[in-house]
């Protein structure tokens, strides 16, 4: 589990019910509970995802937003580097379809199936615009998990403030009837006070959408883009790294070039750790 959501969103919540606590009564009042709030701006917010996309991709919602919390990968740039690196020496020294046998113990799904393409296409060209082809496609349906959360971050507030409108409307309605113009001055402290009740009990909506808007919803989806640019780095890396050994380059030239993709301190520490 990624600790930083994780650690952001108790941090957030917990600040939040600090600032909802009351030291008079020391308590959260019970204002803040409104199960019809919630279900205006959860259920609205839901119902206008399901409008807006097809049936599978709303399905797949929990599990997109589950990589937003699930572990960080463990593909860092430079042990990818390492590990083409020693693919490209193995190549060159037994042969390019001695990878075949390797396939099964690499994990990483792009560069397995970046080898498995490699060994059967004899074409550089080819094989080059299938792993493009291969890459824009995953950026194409991340961005479509990440656009979702970012469109729900827009639903949620605005469903907060038509469950406020809505609750508006029921309590000047409720005062306009139970007041009349003759007893109008002598309710007028009381009427005052259910009005300022009410009109509490009213914004609790837009409350529950800035929440879930912007502690839940747009976070999630700003997770998902920085998971998707790390993965599309990474992958980058292993594109050049496989034309590079489907190529025959030798792994020396080949382990410079990666390391083009690596800041100037990575790349440093890199050469360092390896005595150069």
């Amino acid at each position: 589990m990624d600790i930083a959501t994780v650690f952001g969103l108790i941090i957030g919540l917990g600040l939040i019910l600090f600032g909802m606590f009351d030291p008079n009564t020391q308590m959260i009042p019970s204002t803040f509970i409104n199960i019809q709030g919630v279900a205006i701006v959860l259920g609205g917010t839901l119902a206008a995802t399901a409008i807006n996309y097809p049936l599978p991709n709303v399905l797949r919602m929990f599990r997109v937003a589950g990589k937003a919390f699930g572990g960080k990968n463990d593909d860092s740039a430079v042990k990818i580097i390492n590990q083409l690196v020693e693919l490209s020496q193995i190549a060159r020294k037994k042969g390019f379809v001695t990878i075949e046998k390797l396939l099964p113990k690499i994990e990483n799904n792009f560069l397995r199936m970046g080898l498995e393409n490699a060994i059967l296409e004899k074409d550089a060209g080819k094989l080059r615009s299938f792993l493009e082809n291969e890459l824009d496609n995953m950026i194409k349906r991340h961005q479509s998990g990440q656009e979702m959360f970012y469109n729900m971050g827009n639903y949620a507030p605005a469903f907060g403030l038509l469950g406020t409108v809505m609750g508006l409307i029921l309590m000047m309605t409720q005062q306009g009837q139970s007041s009349s113009v003759a007893g109008y001055a002598s309710q007028m402290e009381n009427s005052m006070g259910q009005l300022l009740d009410g009109m509490g009990i009213a914004l609790v909506t837009t409350f529950y959408g800035v929440l879930l808007a912007n502690l839940i919803f747009i976070p999630i989806a700003g997770k998902l883009k920085g998971r998707t640019a790390f993965e599309t780095h990474v992958n980058e890396i292993i594109l050049a790294g496989i034309l590079s050994i489907h190529s025959k380059e030798h792994p020396v030239i080949m382990e410079e070039k990666l390391l083009t993709f690596l800041d100037k301190d990575t790349r440093a520490l890199h050469r360092e750790s390896n005595g150069r």
